[in-house]
């Protein structure tokens, strides 16, 4: 009983939700980074500020990175705390299970660079991302924890579920067009587009998730049905609209549409995995290896697509002359893998105490999807390149044993 209770544990400490693509750098101000984003990073995050330089910006294979790993309920220190111990007590089981309301969630995300370059106000750009969540009900801990306390546990998907998806983007950006006809007292307004044609490397997510636990005179019945369907090779797109405009010197304002158009069609390898489980009438005395059947079948099936829903995200941003602050809001239209409904807010802040040297603070406030989170990183720019490193940590304000989950970015920027 007790491994079964570890593995939950684990599952939830190493894979809340992170609803967004999230590049190297906007870990280091909790994806409070919409106006921010400049160069290649600009067609992920708000194209309007692909503006012409007189530099050409590089993004190199690996070096920039972003990777998340979070949960909403049990920290690391809690998980030494239940693997250092040969039983549970009472007090024990209670802890843990207060912890807990009414699932164990947990996600990871990331995205990594391939190639990238800007050349005037367009940007082409190449970078593969990853992203799952999990989550399991707390009925099935109570159950580990105390036995059938209750003479029927049921199971269905609301709070057992699961999905993860791949791909890679081959992204063309364009910015800093001017919206004309504006009256001649209003500040320019800049917009961008970003168009990606997505690779699809693999999917798969719960599809159906139905099972009970009873018990009574005639003994004890289980029944788990689960289905999972899965998809490897696929091809999609989604697009991006963004808008920026400085109505003074030193505020700047945005606006992007994401996930415009949005799909990923599963076509190459297209598999459904079916697993049944049952133990009918079943009395301790006969507890056995074998007392449950199993059946499990994986089938071919039809191709199938993904949504990838829209997503706004409204943006401010205050620039002084050795420091900037921002605030971004961003809010899904429906629940996905890559979005949530729940909306959230992000701030930012960067200090620069010396022209070569950056510090970076940010703080993601959170929600009942989304665990809030801090911020912290340093980077160190010359004439020619910028580089940095970030850490971002779950629910404490210094990442360490409290924390639900961290995140780990860095980055490295050349001007040619």
């Amino acid at each position: 009983m007790k491994k079964l209770i570890i593995a939950l544990c684990t599952l939830v400490i190493v894979v809340s939700s992170l609803p967004a693509i999230t590049t190297g750098k906007s870990i280091f101000f909790s994806d409070s980074y919409m106006l921010r984003a400049r160069g290649v990073e600009a067609a992920y995050w708000n194209p309007a500020n692909l503006i012409p330089s007189c530099y050409i910006d590089m993004w190199l294979p690996g070096l920039n990175t972003g990777v998340y790993v979070a949960n909403n309920s049990l920290d690391l220190e809690t998980y030494n705390f239940i693997v250092s111990k040969d039983y549970l007590s009472d007090k024990d089981k209670t802890m843990l299970l207060s912890k807990i309301k009414h699932s164990l969630k947990a996600s990871f995300n990331g995205n990594t660079s391939i190639a990238g370059f800007t050349l005037d106000n367009i940007s082409l750009s190449s970078s593969v991302s990853f992203m799952g969540q999990a989550s399991v009900s707390k009925k099935y801990l109570e159950l580990a924890l105390y036995g059938n306390t209750d003479s029927l546990y049921a199971f269905d998907k609301t709070e057992n579920d699961a999905n993860m998806l791949c791909f890679t983007d081959f992204t063309f950006g364009a910015g800093n067009f001017i919206v004309p006809l504006l009256p001649d007292h209003y500040p320019e307004i800049r917009a961008g587009f970003s168009a990606s044609i997505l690779a699809g490397i693999g999917s798969a997510d719960v599809d159906n998730f139905n099972g009970y636990f009873s018990s009574g005179w005639d003994g004890i019945t289980m029944h788990q049905d689960l289905k999972v369907r899965s998809g490897i090779g696929g091809y999609g797109f989604k697009g991006m609209l963004g808008l920026a405009t400085n109505p003074m010197p030193e505020l700047e304002l945005g606006l992007t549409l994401d996930n415009l158009f949005g799909f990923i069609n599963w076509d190459l390898i297209t598999e459904q995995r079916s697993l049944h489980i049952v133990a009918d009438s079943l009395y301790l005395a006969n507890i056995g290896e074998d007392f449950y059947s199993e059946t499990h079948e994986t089938i071919d099936i039809n191709a199938f697509s993904i949504e990838l829903p829209p997503e706004l995200r409204l943006g401010s941003m205050w620039r002084g002359k050795e420091f900037n602050v921002s605030a971004d809001y961003v809010q899904g239209f429906k629940n996905s893998v890559l979005t949530s409904s729940i909306g959230r807010f992000a701030l930012g802040a960067e200090l620069m105490p010396f022209p070569f040297i950056k510090v970076s603070l940010g703080l993601g406030l959170g929600n009942s999807n989304y665990p809030w989170r801090t911020s912290y990183g340093i980077g160190f720019n010359s004439k020619t390149a910028e580089i940095g490193v970030s850490v971002q940590s779950m629910e404490t304000l210094i990442p360490g044993a409290k924390s639900k989950g961290i995140a780990i970015g860095s980055f490295i920027r050349l001007w040619i």
